[in-house]
């Protein structure tokens, strides 16, 4: 009797293990598991182009599976496609956990930590990507971008280079590269990424702001190669030197863009201006910029600053002031 059934406890749990290993295919080889039907579905709607009804799908399987590694890495490529970065870092973010050797995965998510202006965490995900083979252009880009945030512009020149060597179409690292150059007082090469962002992408939602940077940048390249000597009207001064500093009586906020909120874009928005004697905004250069509306935003906001133009022996002059513009999501 005891053999009996000593035998049948072991018949049971061989026919559980057997079971096992039909319920996950792939198991005995190493292979990655078949998707289950319905995040296949979720996946071919996402090919089709319906990212809507692939998010729709893909969000009910994660609830019921949320061990299924393909419905987080597609449900992530679907915010993606919409523009919602912000939507898809934290299924990256989940996927990674499943599949750690996701080269694409890193780059993606390097690309929404840096919207977010998460610089380092972007720094390290981007080179993880790149370190597991692939040559992404977000990945590229958002240690370009963090460079630049980093004070590190000859870095991240050779960054945003590479990101267009890969993707010549991937238009932020154009911006990225002009910025840097222009942190070098490389006004020429400055200029000429912005002509071809321009020429690429006329209708940008931050095209005029980019427009008003290239004139400037035009001007700089220009004047660096003249001698011509400033006249009194043309001095501007620093704000160290004046007897009395401008004062400023009405500063007004930007707002997010809708377009930047979807993004889950945060950070800060850095211009320099010269608040000039006859007391108006000229001049403005960008040299910090996040895009998707918010550039535009705070030039704009920048020429509506009202203020009293500084002094110097008993004169009004200009000056030149660095303005700061925060982007936070609550």
């Amino acid at each position: 009797m005891r053999i009996s059934r000593h035998l049948a406890v072991s018949g049971l749990v061989l026919s559980v293990v057997y079971l096992f290993f039909l319920i996950i295919p792939g198991y005995v080889s190493g292979q990655q598991p078949e998707p289950l039907a319905d995040t296949a579905r979720g996946i071919q709607l996402y090919q089709q182009g319906d990212a809507t009804g692939a998010i729709k799908i893909l969000k009910e399987i994660v609830k019921k599976h949320p061990d299924d590694a393909d419905a987080w890495y597609y449900l992530g490529l679907a915010f993606n496609s919409q523009g919602l970065f912000g939507e898809a870092r934290p299924r990256f973010e989940r996927f990674i956990q499943f599949r750690p050797d996701s080269a694409d995965a890193h780059a993606k998510l390097a690309y929404a930590l840096i919207l977010a202006y998460e610089t380092q965490k972007a720094i390290t995900m981007g080179q993880r990507a790149l370190a597991l083979g692939v040559e992404s252009p977000e990945a590229h880009y958002a240690i370009a971008e963090a460079n630049l945030r980093l004070n590190s512009p000859e870095k991240a020149v050779e960054e945003a280079e590479a990101a267009l060597m890969v993707s010549p179409d991937f238009l932020p690292a154009l911006i990225t590269k002009s910025l840097a150059h222009l942190s070098l007082k490389h006004y020429s090469e400055a200029a000429a990424s912005l002509e071809k962002f321009l020429a690429s992408s006329p209708d940008n939602v931050d095209a005029d702001a980019w427009r008003g940077q290239l004139k400037e940048m035009q001007e700089s390249a220009a004047q660096s190669t003249t001698t011509t000597k400033p006249t009194a009207e043309t001095t501007i001064f620093s704000g160290k030197v004046v007897t009395q500093k401008a004062r400023v009586v009405h500063k007004p906020e930007p707002q997010y863009t809708e377009r930047a909120r979807m993004a889950g874009v945060e950070g800060t928005i850095v211009l320099r201006a010269v608040f000039a004697s006859d007391g108006e905004v000229k001049h403005i250069v960008i040299t910090r910029a996040l895009g998707y509306g918010l550039t535009t935003r705070a030039v704009h906001a920048a020429r509506q600053i009202k203020f009293q133009p500084a002094i110097k022996d008993d004169t009004p002059v200009s000056v030149y002031i660095q303005l700061e513009y925060n982007f936070n999501l609550y």
